[in-house]
């Protein structure tokens, strides 16, 4: 490459110490970088402008567009509805009371979250509390099953019992029977001593009789 610049061929060129033909090179090679700068810049320019040109009128044509296709909006919102600025506040005021209203619902759905762990929470003690009870309630069957059993022995001997004073009655009823006919017999004897009593006091009277004749 620094073969072909005539100044390489130069007789001044051949007395040069080494540095001095470096920044010889050095300024062959930066003259090229240059050029071929200027010549690629030119080449550009030749593509840019006009692109540039062209957007530029794209820009505009487009800010034109947007232009009137607002207007024309404008022109049909009037067309459709009068009141559509007035109902777009309206509803713009009632996006900003829905977010308000959306920041409260996240607040208490957060609050839910913290009752809803709150409620695990005093679950699984409650579970913890069953378990105590069903052990409870294990020890309660098996003290029932002891009372059932001391139940039925009680039965047991209530029926021995009641046997026992069936028989009492029965010797009760026998006693009274006996009582009742040793009235009997108190009442008849009762009659039978009145009776010799009163033959007594009818016999006593022929011996007073006696007693006033006899000498004795």
């Amino acid at each position: 490459m620094f073969e072909k610049d005539p100044r390489t061929f130069a007789p001044e060129y051949k007395n040069l110490s080494p540095e001095q033909k470096a920044m010889v090179k050095l300024e062959i090679s930066l003259s090229r970088f240059f050029k071929h700068f200027d010549d690629s810049v030119k080449r550009w320019e030749r593509m840019i402008y006009p692109a540039i040109i062209v957007f530029g009128l794209l820009g505009l044509s487009g800010f034109y567009l947007i232009y009137h296709v607002t207007k024309d909006m404008h022109s049909m919102s009037q067309s459709f509805d009068p009141a559509m600025e007035s109902n777009m506040a309206q509803m713009a005021r009632n996006i900003n009371e829905l977010s308000k209203n959306i920041s409260v619902m996240t607040g208490q759905i957060h609050m839910l979250v913290q009752n809803i762990q709150n409620m695990d929470q005093n679950i699984a003690k409650m579970g913890g509390d069953i378990g105590e009870i069903s052990l409870s309630l294990h020890k309660v069957n098996d003290n029932m099953d002891l009372l059932t059993a001391d139940i039925n022995d009680m039965l047991g001997d209530t029926g021995t019992m009641a046997k026992n004073i069936t028989t009492m009655n029965q010797a009760i009823e026998r006693v009274t029977l006996d009582i009742g006919q040793m009235n009997q017999s108190m009442r008849a004897m009762t009659v039978t001593t009145g009776l010799m009593g009163r033959d007594m006091r009818q016999m006593n009277k022929p011996m007073r009789v006696m007693n006033t004749v006899m000498p004795w």
